[in-house]
């Protein structure tokens, strides 16, 4: 019997583990970046290799800030269909100063879209530069968007 009650505890204990996050294959897609700012993404896992809804992922890199003193860097889904409407949750975005370091986003995918790390200015909101990534077929569907609208 205690073999049961252990075996039922198992599975309900692995049943509230978070799902397992692999290293994930990505390509960049269209970026725009002030002078002096960059964003370097090095690592990429999520819970299935094609970055579709329901797959949740975490994203590591570096950025490199120069044209402004600080600022919300985040990772977020510009929708391809939806109303265009999204949650934010706390861990897909970071305020970051000027200067270089590392920063680590999260998020859950709940619509179709293309996936860009992002600078926002924190006074207007407004993006200020960023870079799409995301498997090479999402990258493709992307490849021609503007993203002119970040050096404005």
């Amino acid at each position: 019997m205690k073999s049961v009650a252990f075996a039922m505890w198992m599975m309900g204990a692995a049943a509230l583990a978070p799902p397992v996050q692999e290293p994930a294959v990505t390509v960049l897609g269209p970026k725009a970046f002030r002078d002096g700012d960059v964003i370097e993404i090095l690592d990429v896992r999520a819970t299935s290799p094609k970055l579709e809804q329901g797959d949740s992922l975490t994203v590591r890199g570096r950025f490199r800030l120069e044209s402004h003193e600080d600022a919300q860097l985040s990772l977020y889904l510009t929708q391809t269909e939806g109303d265009g409407r999204e949650e934010v949750d706390s861990a897909q975005t970071v305020r970051v100063e000027k200067g270089r370091g590392e920063f680590e986003l999260k998020t859950t995918i709940k619509r179709r879209g293309a996936l860009h790390v992002t600078y926002y200015d924190r006074k207007s909101g407004k993006p200020f530069g960023g870079v799409y990534f995301g498997t090479r077929g999402q990258m493709k569907q992307v490849e021609k968007w503007d993203v002119g609208y970040y050096l404005d």
